[in-house]
């Protein structure tokens, strides 16, 4: 749980151990100062990440045998099985990605550096910043340096938080 933060429901205080807030939802605890503002200053939060260092691998199916030759050449992906009109693999996850998705449409004058804003069309915002596990040669960054990249743009987000306007109160017209 040291990699997580209890978020009360009501007033949106972070709280360190959950039996301390009933009432409350979990974020990661790197993102977690910048959830606790935005929702204080009326910004409804749905979801958000920080983004997280993995050693993973994504799992494709059945993709067109045509493709194969381009697969096999590629150092990100591992063929797993070859049928006569297709194939299965794997590819190496290689981003992660610091995000905050709102359960409002907010118009936001700017962002955060290196953050792009979507709107998702169901009146639900998302800001979000992909972070890349290699570097512009290709090599594989340590993973103390992608941590430090992630703090950084939890950082940059709760700076950017701190200058929003209050929305509490406001009426919104359509």
């Amino acid at each position: 749980m040291d990699n997580f933060s209890i978020i009360e429901k009501n007033t949106y205080e972070i709280f360190k151990h959950e039996e301390d807030c009933p009432f409350a939802f979990i974020s990661d605890k790197a993102i977690a100062p910048s959830i606790s503002e935005l929702n204080k200053k009326g910004y409804e939060t749905l979801a958000s990440c920080s983004g997280h260092y993995k050693n993973e691998f994504y799992e494709w199916f059945n993709e067109d045998i045509k493709k194969l030759n381009e697969y096999e050449n590629n150092d990100k992906v591992i063929i797993k099985e070859i049928r006569d009109d297709s194939f299965d693999y794997w590819t190496i996850v290689d981003t992660t990605t610091t995000y905050i998705l709102f359960n409002k449409h907010y118009d936001f004058d700017n962002l955060p550096d290196g953050f792009e804003y979507y709107s998702l069309g169901d009146d639900r915002t998302c800001i979000q910043s992909e972070i890349n596990y290699y570097d512009e040669f290709n090599n594989r960054k340590k993973r103390q340096v992608v941590e430090e990249e992630i703090e950084k743009n939890c950082i940059k987000l709760l700076e950017w938080v701190k200058q929003l306007p209050n929305m509490k109160g406001m009426i919104k017209y359509e």
